[in-house]
């Protein structure tokens, strides 16, 4: 059934079929590493495998940013952004993508799906759907974790089992404290739509699937009575436990974290069979604990999973819920869990879940002797203070003002609006995360302030998505994340000095020129290497050895999108007093030759 085997990369899910092309997404998580997000675009803009070092190269990001960022959009619990190591200018092309929420009911936002739309470049096929449902974030944490990867069509008959997935897709724009554009509110209702038609391929052995939402309009989950059931959850609650246990003839396996099983009453342990946890099972950040020491190597147990024995058949329940108050009985989160039905014979039950071919290998009895960790009250003090702080600042209403430019050609950026007290907290620091923390202004935290300035930054570093660092008097205790601000007074300059200061010189256009003409699979090629016979572009790398009449020519007849894209891009590189060193001359007097085409076809139209 689950097998510690079979891996799938997260990548690998997000990279188009052969023979289709990306069109739309939508992704929601509960945390987010705006590293990870970067190279989300670069796998969806691809046609086939990619090339690792594609991901470190800013032209190519930037390229395929822009071509797939507007039919992305990624949906997250609103102060559960993580802090990146370094500074990329690349993140402020982001901003469109992001869209923080709140649960309707007071808890937290935890579903973690991504639902993907591909279409046949031919028209000749429909397009394709896919559907990812995770256990994990959108972050580069290395825990256990547990995915669906279903695909389909959609057909004309409306599909129940899909009904409450498609309502919460559909709700996704009004969970955001600040208003979603009208495109990206179109786009949730138009998959939402969509998804209500789509008929999924089962996986083997599957014979029926239904998807459930909690905290939108279900309340809570009594699962249908089961003669054995078995739990994975790295976080229980002993109410939410009892609950679940009640509804089964024989409660078999509980696998859960060692902390968490220490935490439980012996009562609630004992209503199951046997209780397990991962050999090196260690700590992972989740919706459902208080954890303000940030870890950037989190490991450990973070699957979810409920495996139900009914007479012939086994019922897989899998997704985002813990097995807590918060996630089942109050249904104050948000979730998604997806059931799949099968014969036993064929996808298994409780005992191959826990069977050596199964997760057995990987898990070891839990026996209730581990050491009780010594409670430090300064330190939950210390924690409850960042965790309070953390959500004070995720609903406070806050902006920036971004003002200039100065004679040095910097603009102002402001935090706006009631800064909010922290109280207990120590020291309070904020920066643009395009830029290192050691940019980072002291915020007052036992004053209010209407406006409070974060400095002066070249355009290409402004940006909406601000980090906050916050400290305690407790040494361990502490936090980093980032909130996406609306920005007043952003300059249509930003986008123009982020490529040129990616572009960067003559070399760099050329190569930004072949993302235009051509594939990204090809970015990455010095100007020196010879490419392929089939092509022949680069030859030496001097533009007179260039074959551009005839690549520009080809694209003319063949995709006239992508010169109308290089118009667009020449427009805003020479635009300033030192166009040469990144425009070469020889190509404006070749380009002249197009732009005279292209308007001439301009006025035929």
């Amino acid at each position: 059934m689950l097998s510690p085997n079979v891996r799938s990369l997260y990548t690998t899910a997000l990279t188009p079929p052969p023979g289709m092309v990306f069109d739309e997404a939508i992704a929601t998580t509960f945390s987010l590493d705006p590293t990870t997000l970067l190279t989300v675009p670069v796998h969806l803009a691809l046609l086939a495998g990619i090339k690792e070092e594609l991901l470190r190269d800013g032209i190519a990001l930037l390229e395929s940013i822009r071509r797939v960022s507007g039919r992305i959009t990624v949906y997250l619990q609103r102060g559960r952004m993580q802090a990146p190591e370094s500074p990329n200018l690349l993140y402020g092309l982001l901003e469109p993508m992001i869209v923080d929420v709140n649960a309707p009911r007071g808890g937290v936002f935890h579903p973690k799906i991504w639902l993907m739309k591909f279409k046949d470049p031919t028209g000749e096929d429909a397009p394709l759907y896919r559907l990812i449902v995770l256990s994990r974030n959108l972050t580069m944490d290395r825990s256990w974790d547990l995915s669906l990867q279903l695909e389909g069509r959609a057909g004309s008959r409306y599909r129940a089992e899909s009904r409450e997935l498609g309502e919460m897709i559909a709700a996704l724009p009004e969970l955001s404290k600040t208003p979603v554009s009208p495109e990206r509110t179109a786009q949730a209702q138009r998959l939402a739509d969509e998804l209500r038609h789509i008929d999924w391929e089962l996986p083997f052995g599957v014979d029926s699937l239904e998807f459930f939402v909690f905290g939108i309009k279900r309340r809570a989950w009594t699962p249908s009575p089961s003669s054995r059931m078995a739990i994975i959850s790295p976080f229980c609650t002993d109410e939410a436990l009892k609950h679940l246990s009640g509804t089964s003839n024989t409660p078999t396996v509980l696998i859960s974290r060692s902390e968490t099983l220490l935490d439980l009453t012996p009562a609630t342990r004992e209503l199951f069979s046997r209780c397990l946890t991962l050999d090196d099972a260690a700590e992972t950040e989740d919706g459902e604990e208080t954890e303000p020491v940030e870890s950037l190597d989190t490991l450990g147990l973070h699957a979810k999973a409920y495996v139900f024995e009914r007479g012939w058949d086994t019922h897989l329940v899998m997704g985002s819920a813990n097995a807590t108050n918060a996630a089942l009985l109050s249904s104050n989160n948000v979730e998604v869990l997806v059931e799949l039905v099968g014969k036993r014979s064929k996808i298994g039950g409780v005992e191959s879940l826990v069977a050596t071919e199964g997760l057995g290998e990987v898990l070891t009895e839990f026996t209730g002797s581990e050491h009780t960790p010594v409670i430090d009250e300064a330190r939950k003090t210390a924690e409850a203070a960042v965790e309070s702080a953390r959500k004070i600042l995720a609903n406070a209403i806050l902006g920036l003002r971004c003002e200039g430019p100065f004679p040095e050609g910097e603009w102002k950026l402001a935090i706006t609006g009631a800064f909010p007290s922290l109280p207990g907290i120590t020291n309070c620091r904020a920066w643009p995360i395009t830029v290192t923390s050691d940019h980072g202004v002291e915020l007052k935290t036992t004053e209010r302030f209407s406006e409070i300035s974060l400095g002066e930054f070249s355009a290409a570093s402004l940006t909406g998505l601000v980090a906050f660092d916050l400290k305690t008097s407790h040494p361990e205790v502490y936090s980093r994340f980032v909130l996406n601000l609306p920005v007043e007074g952003m300059p249509e300059a930003r986008n123009t000095e982020l490529l040129r200061t990616v572009v960067r010189n003559q070399e760099g256009f050329l190569r930004y020129l072949l993302l235009l003409l051509g594939g990204l699979e090809d970015a990455t090629l010095p100007l020196t290497e010879e490419k392929g016979k089939g092509n022949g572009f680069w030859g030496n790398g001097n533009i007179t050895d260039m074959p551009l009449m005839e690549e520009l020519t080809r694209a003319y007849c063949r995709a006239p999108d992508r010169l109308q894209e290089i118009q667009r891009v020449i427009k805003r590189l020479t635009g300033e007093k030192d166009t040469e060193s990144i425009v070469p001359p020889e190509f404006l007097d070749l380009w002249q030759v197009f732009e005279d085409v292209l308007a001439e076809g301009g006025r035929h139209e």
